[in-house]
């Protein structure tokens, strides 16, 4: 009697990690319209709930904050380093953060 309990704890614990595990961040991708020192203009096709400013996301290999939402554009504060690297045109992923993350230099 006492296995048959512990299997099914150690079942449910199972599925509760699984189910963990399915809960992904929602990642959208959009294009990038202008580069302005360490901010950087990004053009969505829909913009999400999270997508709010103020916040901090993950995109284009780093942890911007969002400055402003206008329409469908979102104007993102990168490092000026990270920013540099960021050219007009190019596809910028983006996903949301679970939290405050290390951007680097």
């Amino acid at each position: 009697m006492g296995e048959k309990i512990k299997i099914m704890i150690m079942a449910v614990l199972l599925i509760a990690c699984m189910a963990a595990a399915a809960i992904a961040a929602e990642k959208i991708t959009g294009k990038v319209a202008s580069v302005s020192g360490d901010k950087i203009t990004v053009v969505l096709e829909a913009v999400p709930a999270w997508i709010k400013a103020g916040a901090t996301i993950k995109a284009g290999n780093g942890a911007p904050r969002i400055v402003s939402v206008k329409g469908n554009e979102v104007i993102l504060r990168f490092s000026r380093s990270k920013a540099a690297k960021i050219k007009v045109g190019a596809v910028m992923p983006m996903e949301e953060s679970e939290g405050e993350e290390l951007q680097g230099c």
